[in-house]
Parts: C-alpha cells; structure tokens; sequence
C-alpha cells in the first residue's frame, strides 16, 4: 500500500500533534468556542480523520473479502491523492463531510472484526470499504481528473457524496458493481463487472447540479442570513446517516410533499438563525462555525422535537422535519441547533484529549433521559443542555414574544435545575481525568453565574416539580430494593401484623441496586404538558383532545386534573389505575410519582409522601407483590402510609 496520509501538511514523521491553548480550552470547556476555537476542531479533526484512513487502508489490504469486484484499493488511495494536490480545500471538504466521519469509524468497526459476516441487511465488506472509491471519484471530478474506477453500488443506485445519485436504468442486484469515469466535463455511470451486461450507462455532463431523471441532486438550504450567505445541505441519501436504516431504502426518489418540507426547512432556518445570533450571539457562531448538514426526521409530536448527532460526524445533525405548525418553532429549533452544535464541539474535543477512564457502565442518573447513561453519555449531556441553558436565558433577557414568555422562562429554569443537580455530583467523579474534572468545573462555574437570577414564579415552580417529578419516576423505574426486605414485608401484610413501627422496630432499608428498566418510557410527559399549558394553542389542543396519549406519549388524564389543580381527582385515577395494573409487574413509576404529587399538602398522608419521596421502589415493588398475593387489590395509599411508619427510610 502507497503511503497513507494526503500529502499536505504531512511529513514522514506522521499527523501532527493537536492542542489548544490553555485559555481556548477553558473557553470552550465553560460552553463557550467561537470560529478561531472551532477553527482549531476541525485542524484536529482532518488530522484524526486522516489518521483513521491510514488505518482503513492497512486493514483492507489484508482482508481478501474487502476488495470484491472493487477497483484495488491502493488506485482509489492514489486518485484522492491527486485530487488533493489540484485543491486542497476540495479534498478537506470530501474528507470533512459528516458521513465521511461515520463511515470510517464504522467501516473500521467491521475491518477490525475478522470472521464475521454481514449482519441481516448489511451489505458485503467490500460494499462498506467501496465508499473510499466513491470518495475518490468525487474528489476528482470536482478537481476536474480524468479516471476510471469501479464502484459500489446498491440496487442500481451509486450515491456520489456531495454530487447526487445515479439511478442507473433496468432491473439490477442489491449489491453490485458499477464503472465510473469522468472526461471532457461528463460523468459516465454503468452498471458493470459482468459479463455480457447490456444496461445503459447514465451520462451527467456539468453542471453536474441539473437534476433530471437518472441523476438526483443533493437539497440544499440556500439561506440568505445577516451573517451572509450560507448554504445547509439536507442529507437525505446515502447509507451512512444517523438514522441508519439508509440500507432498507433502495429508492433515491423525494418523498411525497418533498417540496412544501424544504420549504418548511427554508423558512423554519430563516427565523430560527437571526434569532439565535440575536440573543445568543456565542451559540450562533458555533452554529456557524460547526453545521454543514441536516438529516430530517420524521416530524415529531408538540415540544418533543427529535434531534441527534453523531460522535464521529462533526458538523452533521439530525432533526426533526418541521411541519409548519410546531409552537414556538423558531426558538425551540434554534435551541436544538445549540444543543447539536454543543454536541459536535465536544466530540471533537474528545477526539483531543482523554476526558475520562473507559467506562461503558450504563450507571448515572441524569434528568432529561429515561436510562440511565455511561459517563460520556453524562458528559455529552451536561455540555449541549449547557449550550440550551444559555439560550432560552437569551431569549428571556433579550425579549421574547409576550406568548413564549411563560415557556422560555419555563425552559431556562428546568436546565438551570437539571444541571444544578448534577454537575456537583459529578465534579468527585473518580473516573474523571485532570482535563475531564476541569469541563465539568467550568460548566458549573458557568451555570452558578445564572442560579439567583430571576425567573417569573410560576415558571420557577413547574421547572422545580418538573424536575422533583422525572427524579421519582426514574428511580421508581431503575432502582430495586433488597428482594429479602420485599417478602419480609409482603408476608407482614400478609400475615396481618402490619403494626405501626417504633424508631427501635423500624425495618433497616439497605441501598437498593441499580437495573435499568427497559420499560421506563416517556418520564417527561408531565414536563411536556407542562409546556403545552404554557402556549395558548398548544393548550387549547390538550383541553380539547379525547386521546391525551397520542397526542403527548406516555401522557394520562390524570396529569392534567394535578397540573390544573384538581390533586382529588388526580388521586383517584392514579390510584385505580394502580389497582388495576396487570400481575405482569409493577404499575409505571410515573403513576407512583405522579400519586406522590397529589398527596404533597395532605398531613394525614405525611407518612407516604415522605416514603414515596425517599423510595418509591419500595413502595411500587411492595405494593405489586402484596396485590399477586392478594384477594382484591388494597388502596395505594393506605400501603404508602403504612410503609412510611414501618420502614426506616433514607
């Protein structure tokens, strides 16, 4: 194999070393970046990503099924060469696109696990190591090469990273090879690499942006912003996309409706972008700086906007296709720009230094999620809601429309809270590095800037039972008590010796153990409620729907008679439906944390609310085993109280 790193920058001593200064580090580990910090990202990004080819191609010249019908690997490695000594800049586009990222990182993965073969729908090794080639030939066709090479493609389709789609004519293999050439300012694509093929070759001739029938073309936001003229593309092709099911979907053509969508994305950005440089101008640079791409979802339900990135694919997001009729749109995408720019600025740092031990343990507690999380999952977590923090205070102190006052109020609150909880925490992590401890530090210096200041007092308040709220729900979920401590009690119910305790004959509760509980589903839907009663069209939709469930998931009658006021009612419908719960196991810890809620007030039910508030794992996994054994299911709240006087609690 000839060398393998792109002449530019490189000498035969390897990649360069990366660090930054140590006031850009603080910058940035406080939340903050900007273009000249970002700039330094991505230096060490091109050098991390070039370091990860050197070892693609090592590891493929060994592997006689990563070849296939391929070009050899070593002419495609030649031809990206080339193409970077006609432009640089071209060649650290190509090598700098988000999916360039997720498929090194993924193509390594199946490279470094010999004698496994494809999973169910993932295509042959040489499939995956085939997309170098398509690199390869982008990167010459942009630079204006002439080549030859053949390439994968899949279904008849030969996707072109940055260029478009060839749908080549006929009928055709999932997993093929095709020829691609490039001279006198055409691009030829036919299927081939067997005999007697007689299907048609597809010929683009530039611009190679024309779109026409055989040659789809990447949708691009040609946005016209303050800050300038920038164009975001909408990466709806290709397999290597977060959504990863990019294999299952053969055919290339827009969805239906695919041109109201991009315009909904056009205007959706044209508001979303100049607020954010308004009233968060250091997340709007970072924006800037980091976004190249956007993947869309599928449209989400109110207030529960789906976005996502990749670690290994800096610049590139995921979101949620917007409808046209989200609330609040505007400021709750620019959040969601934040909240992935965050996300991306911090997987490149951690491409940078060593944050923390190796520790996959799924084991922390944080409040915006319904698992618990590994240590990089927690750290990723408090840096993008970081990020959010800092912009719902800017839209709150820069003036905001008098109808997303309440919620803007509502969301600064909630992650000033949420972090407040678990940023202390986390600064004795032993597992934390020197540099991992120094993050967490400076996050909390930044959001202890914000803790005393003012927030309108019933925004405060539901941002507090907001949180108070998840807490309960997750460790009724996640946390089990001693199963020994469970019968002795069961068998006291049983028995009828239920008495109440003195301090002396109160039963010990040892620490309860950590099981993630893959039930635990949809925690926040108070929280989302929440939001909804705070937008006047968003709360008209919740008072005038007869399926609460579909319209906010894991939502129940019962949360709008406590949110509205009404805890009699509240308790009664969270109370039968505890009662009513199959024998398959304990009724949803939402229930118990929203029953909790309702009895907050009531002196002749202290006992409860102080063991529902400590462990409301005892509680839910004591009441379900009492009502397996039981005739007919006993009151909730009766066994709440009795477990409050009996057991010695935390």
């Amino acid at each position: 194999m000839r060398g393998s790193s792109m002449s530019s920058g490189w000498s035969a001593a390897g990649p360069p070393r990366h660090g930054l200064p140590p006031r850009h580090f603080d910058l940035l580990a406080g939340g903050g970046g900007g273009h000249a910090v970002i700039a330094h990202l991505w230096d060490s990004e091109r050098s991390h990503r070039l370091v990860l080819f050197g070892m693609l191609t090592a590891a493929a010249s060994e592997r006689p099924d990563a070849k296939g019908p391929l070009s050899d690997t070593a002419e495609a490695w030649d031809l990206l060469v080339a193409s970077e000594r006609q432009s640089g800049a071209i060649a650290d586009d190509i090598l700098l696109l988000p999916e360039t990222g997720r498929w090194l990182r993924h193509c390594l993965q199946r490279l470094q696990a010999p004698g496994h073969g494809p999973k169910p729908g993932e295509p042959p090794l040489w499939v995956d190591v085939g997309h170098l080639h398509l690199l390869a030939a982008v990167a010459a066709v942009r630079t204006g090469l002439p080549f030859r090479l053949r390439v994968p493609a899949w279904h008849g389709r030969v996707w072109l990273p940055t260029l478009g789609c060839a749908v080549l004519p006929g009928h055709s293999a999932a997993w093929q090879v095709a020829d691609v050439s490039f001279a006198a300012r055409t691009l030829t694509v036919t299927l081939g690499g067997t005999a007697g093929n007689d299907h048609d070759p597809v010929r683009i001739e530039q611009p190679l942006s024309k779109p026409s029938a055989h040659w789809r073309v990447p949708q691009v936001l040609p946005l016209d912003l303050a800050d300038g003229p920038r164009d975001v593309v909408l990466h709806d092709m290709g397999p290597y996309r977060v959504q990863g099911d990019a294999w299952g979907r053969p055919d290339p053509s827009p969805a239906p409706g695919w041109e109201e969508a991009a315009r909904h994305w056009t205007e959706l950005m044209e508001r979303a972008w100049p607020l954010l440089a308004r009233v968060d101008p250091s997340g709007a640079e970072d924006v800037s700086a980091c976004l190249r791409s956007i993947e869309p979802l599928p449209p989400a339900r109110p207030f529960r906007w789906h976005s996502a990135t990749m670690e290994d694919g800096m610049g590139g997001m995921a979101a949620s296709q917007p409808t046209g009729a989200e609330p609040a749109a505007a400021a709750q995408f620019a959040a969601v720009l934040t909240h992935e720019a965050q996300h991306s600025k911090l997987s490149a740092l951690l491409h940078m230094y060593s944050l923390h031990a190796a520790d996959v343990a799924h084991r922390f507690y944080v409040p915006w999620r319904d698992d618990p999380r590994p240590l990089r999952g927690v750290l990723h977590g408090i840096y993008a809601f970081t990020g959010v923090a800092r912009f719902w205070r800017g839209h709150l102190l820069n003036g905001c429309a008098y109808d997303e006052e309440g919620l803007a109020a509502f969301e600064f609150a909630l992650r000033r809270r949420q972090l407040l909880l678990v940023l202390p925490r986390l600064v004795q992590e032993p597992e934390l590095t020197t540099l991992g401890r120094r993050l967490v530090e400076r996050l909390l210096e930044t959001i202890r800037e914000w803790q005393d200041e003012p927030v309108r007092a019933d925004s405060l308040d539901w941002a507090e039972l907001a949180v108070d709220d998840h807490s309960l729900s997750w460790r009724a979920h996640h946390m089990v008590p001693d199963p020994d401590l469970v019968a002795d009690l069961v068998q006291e119910w049983g028995d009828g010796t239920a008495h109440t305790a003195t301090p002396d004959q109160a039963w010990r509760y040892p620490a309860p153990r950590l099981v993630p509980d893959p039930a635990a589903r949809h925690l926040d839907a108070r929280a989302v409620l929440m939001r909804m009663r705070l937008v006047p069209a968003t709360a008209a939709q919740v008072r005038a729907t007869d399926t609460l469930g579909d319209l906010v998931l894991g939502a129940r009658p019962a949360d709008v008679h406590l949110l509205e006021g009404r805890p009699q009612a509240a308790e009664a419908l969270y109370t039968a439906e505890i009662r009513a719960h199959s024998d398959a196991g304990p009724a949803p810890g939402a229930v118990w944390s929203g029953l909790a809620r309702t009895l907050h007030g009531q002196q002749e039910h202290a006992w409860a609310v102080r063991v529902l508030g400590a462990c409301p794992e005892l509680v839910r996994h004591v009441y379900a085993s009492i009502k397996l054994k039981s005739a007919s299911a006993p009151d909730p709240v009766t066994v709440a109280d009795w477990l409050g006087r009996t057991v010695a609690v935390p």
